[in-house]
């Protein structure tokens, strides 16, 4: 059974009878929100489609943690932003000078992947939940039982609970009045936990009335549990560092029902990415600085999402931007050629149906993303003469068939793979062609009598090219190898190149025989 299809049973088992299932996920725009967020978002998302398919209503709720802190700022970005370190997400200017704040900035381009993805989810920006205090009596509830917060979290970890710790300790922190920072600490409350005194490291002390005033935030493991009372979530995933013993889902699992009186989600833990083949403008090798975008550069939509229905969201796994990029589309091509035929088993079935979720009309593109990046460089990324090398090797296609396809993996070779780009000599390689033994001479000398001949088909390319280096009429597997590096050494001046019967009936005969005839 597909994955999320056993969530989903798991969530209607948990929760039988509900009018609507709410299925939630959520992310801190401090920095470029990347793939391995993007996982926490699709995780839900193939739940709530998984759950629709079952006839269930559902509401998907994306919560922004605009509210947190802002921690650090990144070693390239113009550090004098330094000042506004402390200061809500939401509230610190952008980097951009651009953006209305810090975490607009960096949730905008997330939004536009997910609609690109055809994820559809309601946004919550929790700075205007906190803001606005819909949070209030929650907030003034944990004043109230924060010893019993503090002992929740202390029975989760190793060292003996602090009394003097334990007294002083409040759940929340507050933003200054005066410097607008969380550089506070809460000296005491009173009218039921609803007015704090605090002092700041500005040097202002002030109060905060929280029935009146909203400057301030619970703490991660408290915050949690709360939002999942309010908007009544009934299944939320999280990362690997969310999921570990007595890690942050186990502690709020139980402040929700001590403390609020809720309940604990359905929850499943999802592993990190890797992405391979980052260039040097990129310095993670774990997705931090790849957001969605980038990869929808390289893959279509479809392919995106399909590199996560594929994987549990327990297993760590590998994105590639180096060559393994047209094994993906091979790969893909071939699970989806399953599914079109029929061929497929259930769990393919619905990999794929999930996949195509951001598009029900899906067309198969009728051409290999291995002969787009071949012969596109051999035609200089000129896509209408593409297609016209295409449909003469046998690649029946058009113009609009093949260019979603053809965007994407020129971008790719241009910025990812700018080695595996071959394109045709423009002078002879005599260089070359004068360290050949006389034999080795012959064979190009024949090949270029044959081609002169006749125009060749696939097959009969395919033949002569395995009879020209034979030893004595017997095939030889050195020679043939050795044939094939000196025609590529000729053509694009490297050992390999495009399969070569293909790509010699792509080129224009004239450019060919200039290059081969000596």
């Amino acid at each position: 059974m597909f994955w999320a299809d056993e969530i989903a049973e798991e969530v209607i088992k948990s929760y039988p009878d509900l009018d609507t299932y709410t299925c939630a996920s959520g992310i801190s725009p401090s920095g470029v929100v990347h793939m391995g967020n993007l996982r926490e978002v699709v995780t839900s998302w193939f739940v709530v489609k998984a759950l629709r398919d079952k006839g269930k209503k559902v509401r998907f709720i994306f919560s922004w943690d605009s509210f947190d802190r802002l921690r650090k700022i990144p070693k390239d970005a113009d550090q004098s932003f330094a000042k506004y370190i402390g200061m809500p997400l939401d509230l610190a200017p952008a980097l951009d000078g651009k953006s209305k704040s810090w975490a607009r900035s960096f949730q905008q381009p997330f939004i536009d992947s997910l609609k690109v993805l055809g994820v559809e989810v309601e946004h919550i920006f929790q700075s205007e939940q906190y803001l606005s205090g819909k949070y209030a009596d929650k907030m003034i509830l944990a004043i109230k039982k924060r010893k019993e917060i503090y002992d929740i979290i202390t029975s989760f970890k190793t060292q003996d609970a602090d009394e003097g710790e334990r007294e002083n300790y409040y759940p929340l922190n507050i933003y200054c009045d005066k410097c607008g920072k969380d550089n506070t600490t809460i000296t005491g409350d009173k009218e039921g936990g609803a007015v704090l005194s605090y002092e700041c490291k500005c040097g202002y002390h002030g109060t905060l009335d929280l029935r009146k005033q909203h400057n301030a935030k619970l703490v991660w493991k408290v915050d949690w549990p709360m939002r999942w009372t309010v908007e009544n979530v009934n299944f939320e995933p999280g990362g690997k560092d969310h999921s570990t013993e007595g890690g942050s889902y186990q502690v709020a699992s139980v402040i929700v029902k001590k403390i609020f009186g809720g309940r604990a989600p359905v929850y499943r833990g999802y592993e990190w990415l890797g992405i391979k083949g980052l260039n040097g403008d990129m310095h993670s090798s774990k997705g931090g600085a790849v957001p969605p975008s980038v990869m929808l550069e390289v893959y279509t939509p479809e392919i995106v999402l399909w590199l996560f229905t594929r994987n549990l969201p327990e297993k760590a796994f590998d994105i590639a931007l180096d060559d393994e990029v047209l094994r993906m589309y091979h790969e893909f091509d071939r699970m989806y050629a399953q599914y079109e035929s029929g061929e497929a088993d259930e769990l393919v079935r619905r990999i794929i149906q999930m996949a195509l979720s951001c598009n029900p009309n899906y067309k198969k593109c009728p051409v290999s993303a291995q002969n787009i990046a071949a012969f596109a460089p051999i035609v200089n990324f000129d896509l209408d003469m593409l297609v016209r090398v295409l449909n003469k090797i046998g690649d029946k296609c058009t113009k609009e068939e093949i260019e979603e396809r053809f965007n994407k993996i020129s971008f790719w070779l241009k910025h990812y793979s700018p080695d595996s780009i071959s394109t045709l000599l423009e002078e002879k390689n005599t260089q070359f062609y004068e360290t050949l033994l006389a034999e080795e001479k012959g064979w190009i000398s024949t090949l270029v009598e044959e081609i002169k001949k006749k125009d060749y088909s696939l097959d009969e390319m395919q033949a002569l090219l395995y009879e020209i280096p034979k030893l004595n009429g017997e095939q030889n597997k050195v020679r043939q190898k050795r044939f094939f590096e000196i025609v590529y050494n000729l053509l694009l001046g490297k050992n390999k190149g495009p399969r070569l019967y293909l790509f010699l009936l792509a080129i224009n005969k004239d450019d060919l025989l200039k290059l081969l005839t000596f």
